[in-house]
């Protein structure tokens, strides 16, 4: 267990390195108010915390940082992304939520909502989520390609294909599309193709 932390130690330092030199390049080059100094200093402090595995840290950090600037999208950005990565979906969405509540047309914001409702199969929640997000985004690949994976979750098979249609004709160069419904589409075309000769 001591070796644990330990190591946990020394990854945060590790990562502090980057931090210090910005820090330091922000005190001597930049011409930056020392608030946004500090805030910067404070978001690369609770990453290197969150990188580490030190989560309490991190969570403590970013908390010092709102207590400051309660209105932060950044911060509740960050912190919706550290329960995320863990997988603590719950955890995250009041985060992503705030950020949607202070910037409505926040395209990430919706979207990582989204993820989160999709990981706990809240999939109605998902799609309502997406279609703000399109309806002001509509060529947000990711969203469409989300919202197709919802749709055929709950057995939407045409609003899913129609949702993969729109991923793949906003980025025709990307492989995106992940989804059974076009894929179940390939494999029977080859079926057939197969049936003929």
């Amino acid at each position: 267990m001591k070796n644990w932390m330990i190591l946990r130690a020394l990854r945060f330092y590790f990562y502090m390195i980057p931090v210090l030199w910005v820090l330091l390049k922000d005190l001597t080059w930049e011409r930056l108010p020392v608030g946004e100094i500090k805030t910067n200093y404070l978001i690369g402090k609770a990453n290197a915390y969150d990188r580490a595995d030190l989560l309490k840290r991190a969570v403590k950090v970013y908390k010092e940082i709102l207590r400051k600037d309660p209105k932060s999208i950044p911060v509740f950005l960050n912190l919706g992304g550290l329960y995320y990565r863990r997988g603590m979906f719950e955890t995250a969405i009041p985060h992503y939520e705030k950020v949607v509540r202070l910037n409505p047309k926040h395209y990430q914001g919706h979207y990582w909502l989204a993820m989160c409702y999709a990981k706990l199969q809240r999939y109605h929640a998902a799609i309502n989520t997406l279609e703000e997000v399109i309806q002001s985004l509509p060529t947000f690949k990711d969203a469409l390609n989300l919202m197709g994976e919802c749709y055929e979750q709950i057995g939407e098979a045409a609003k899913a294909e129609r949702c993969y249609l729109k991923a793949i004709s906003a980025d025709p160069k990307g492989i995106i599309v992940h989804g059974g419904v076009l894929d179940r589409w390939a494999q029977e075309k080859k079926k057939e193709e197969r049936i003929k000769h």
